[in-house]
């Protein structure tokens, strides 16, 4: 049975840092990988209706939803680039998924709660390169992966 390994992913060196180091690593032949990123949201769902109370975020809206879709056009090219590594890697084409999903419930929870769904072996993130005070005050998605992930092995790749 293939082992079966979740790239959690976002725009950052880190992450391709860690796409590079899966394709080093594991066997082409034993694997299969998803490549897995989860976009932000300008407006948090069941607020489109409340929108009305927000004169700020409704006139600016049109701004917003276009840099959504820019974030969603730069992180389709950046997974397409990583399914492109792993290719190289000699990684076969059918045995990498791709999923691009809006933000749920929070970065880490998303990437945990995929985990969980998918019943993956093994979740890989990039180390972020927040600041000690950042990382003290609001924590860093990858140490929120790596205290909360249950029943797999968590790779965090600096």
């Amino acid at each position: 049975m293939p082992q079966n390994v979740l790239i959690a992913m976002d725009e950052s060196e880190n992450s391709m840092k860690a796409v590079k180091y899966v394709a080093k690593t594991v066997n082409p032949k034993a694997v299969e990988i998803t490549l897995f990123s989860v976009l932000p949201v300008v407006v948090a769902p069941g607020l489109e209706r409340e929108l009305s109370l927000y004169p700020a975020v409704t006139s600016n809206l049109p701004e917003l939803m276009g840099l959504t879709e820019e974030k969603r056009r730069l992180m389709e090219s950046v997974l397409d680039s990583a399914r492109k590594i792993l290719e190289a890697a000699g990684i076969p084409g059918d045995r990498i998924n791709i999923k691009l999903q809006a933000k749920k419930v929070g970065i880490a929870r998303d990437i945990i709660l995929e985990a969980q769904a998918g019943n993956y072996d093994t979740i890989v993130v990039g180390r972020r390169g927040v600041s000690a005070i950042k990382e003290f005050m609001f924590g860093s998605v990858s140490n929120k992966v790596v205290n909360f992930a249950r029943n797999c092995t968590v790779w965090v790749v600096d």
